[in-house]
């Protein structure tokens, strides 16, 4: 018999998926300045367009598309959403900005 109140000393995750015991950003970044077709058909273009308009929804939108590829090429099962927060978001395409467009490293 068990009695109920052992019910409530189990250690219960509070997520049912684990994150990632990896920075997502930095890999990410390596992905898709690494990956021959990203990089060809969505990234360069971006940065293009990014030195044309100075709009920075640009490249986030490409850093959006980009977290999605890379879950998908690595089986990463976690939802999107918990990978990366916007804020994390804003962060890697603020280093593609500084990094890819203008140059500098920080």
């Amino acid at each position: 018999m068990v009695k109920i109140n052992e019910f409530y000393d189990m250690d219960i995750p509070q997520e049912i998926l684990p994150k990632p015991d990896w920075n997502v950003g930095e890999d990410l970044l390596v992905f898709m300045r690494n990956d021959p077709l990203f990089y060809r058909k969505t990234l360069f273009p971006a940065v293009d367009d990014y030195k044309k308009t100075k709009d920075n929804n640009v490249i986030i939108r490409v850093v959006k598309q980009g977290l999605g590829d890379y879950c998908n090429k690595f089986n990463i099962p976690n939802p999107i959403e918990t990978l990366m927060s916007d804020g994390d978001i804003r962060e890697v395409a603020k280093q593609i900005i500084l990094q890819d467009i203008k140059g500098k490293i920080e």
